[in-house]
């Protein structure tokens, strides 16, 4: 679908200079380029809970902010995999922090088909979360680790370190900005995280990294733009 609308369309609104090197490299010409940054920015800080509306949510779950991980996991390369699936909630019970884990449906069938309801109950799962609910308790969180795509825009308006566990990410920004680290299922998971967890000065210095995807200002850029 994104192929067949991107050889439709008249201007291309793309996030960040990465994103317009990609088209280019495929022959849109720079007249139809428009460097715009990422909604996901004004999304996120536009959905994100107030301090005391996001203690509420935090403390509603029985969770202390900065003392536990958020998990989300979903993709098929990971839920249809039994041994991915089993190598992730394994490392995940290994982090020394609590692990709350909104626990899609697709993840809870898989669990439940490859016998991995044990691994399950060694974290603490919880019914998915709506966005304001799930970016609460992503920027209290003392890590996230997820295979998500939107999650890994959210870390760097969040400004949380997260570790991203897929065969390979769409999102290269994040990475090479800081925020995110793509790994394998396996022990990397549990070593990587609690290097993270237990750096006292990361959250400050991802604090200061700018977001690689805009300052926020997208859909104003958006609506200026023309061919």
């Amino acid at each position: 679908n994104r192929c067949v609308v991107g050889v439709l369309a008249d201007l291309h609104c793309a996030p960040t200079e990465r994103a317009v090197a990609n088209l280019r490299g495929e022959g849109v010409p720079a007249g139809k380029i428009a460097l715009t940054g990422n909604t996901i920015v004004e999304a996120t800080l536009g959905m994100l809970p107030g301090d005391g509306a996001a203690r509420k949510i935090v403390a509603g779950l029985g969770a202390e902010p900065g003392e536990y991980v958020l998990a989300t996991i979903h993709r098929p390369e990971n839920t249809d995999d039994p041994d991915r699936l089993r190598a992730i909630l394994d490392e995940l019970s290994k982090l020394g922090l609590p692990v709350l884990l909104p626990l899609h449906p697709r993840t809870r069938a898989a669990a439940e088909r490859h016998g991995l309801t044990a691994a399950l109950d060694r974290l603490r799962p919880i019914p998915p979360a709506d966005h304001r609910t799930f970016l609460a308790l992503a920027r209290r969180a003392r890590l996230l680790v997820s295979d998500s795509g939107g999650v890994q825009e959210e870390c760097t308006v969040l400004k949380r370190p997260l570790i991203v566990v897929r065969n390979s990410t769409e999102r290269p920004e994040s990475i090479e900005a800081g925020f995110a680290h793509l790994v394998q299922p396996g022990p990397t998971i549990s070593d990587l995280g609690r290097q993270l967890i237990g750096d006292e000065g990361l959250s400050g210095r991802l604090a200061a990294i700018p977001c690689p995807y805009g300052d926020g200002k997208a859909s104003e850029q958006i609506g200026r733009a023309h061919v």
